[in-house]
């Protein structure tokens, strides 16, 4: 039953920060991620929360698909997630890859889950 909450919480967390990066909404970015977040892709790195939102007019997605969502307890305030996703859009004006592997930790602070890395593998 906890792991059912948990699975539920984190997946719609997931996609409220999807919508946000397609909508480029810097605050709800800045709400869902931690303050030392770390994003590595294959066409991009970010290191910290400032940096992110610094380059969140680079991203240009179309759709942000997801599918095979797992949610790893690792602690009472820690997540992993994993899942595959279809990406339609760009970054800096170039394409990004269409599918890839994504791999989250996302830690419940103040009571609310952030996304504290993401890390995107090209498939």
């Amino acid at each position: 039953m906890q792991e059912d909450r948990l699975h539920r919480e984190l997946a719609a967390a997931v996609a409220e920060l999807r919508t946000a990066f397609i909508e480029r909404d810097r605050d709800k970015v800045a709400a869902l991620v931690t303050d030392n977040h770390v994003s590595i892709m294959s066409y991009a790195r970010f290191d910290g929360r400032a940096q992110l939102l610094d380059h969140l007019d680079d991203y240009a997605f179309r759709s942000y698909l997801t599918d095979d969502l797992t949610t790893t307890p690792l602690g009472p305030e820690e997540a992993l997630i994993s899942f595959r996703s279809t990406l339609d859009g760009t970054y800096a004006d170039k394409p990004v890859p269409r599918d890839v592997l994504v791999g989250e930790v996302w830690l419940r602070q103040d009571g609310n889950w952030r996304e504290a890395t993401y890390q995107e593998t090209p498939l």
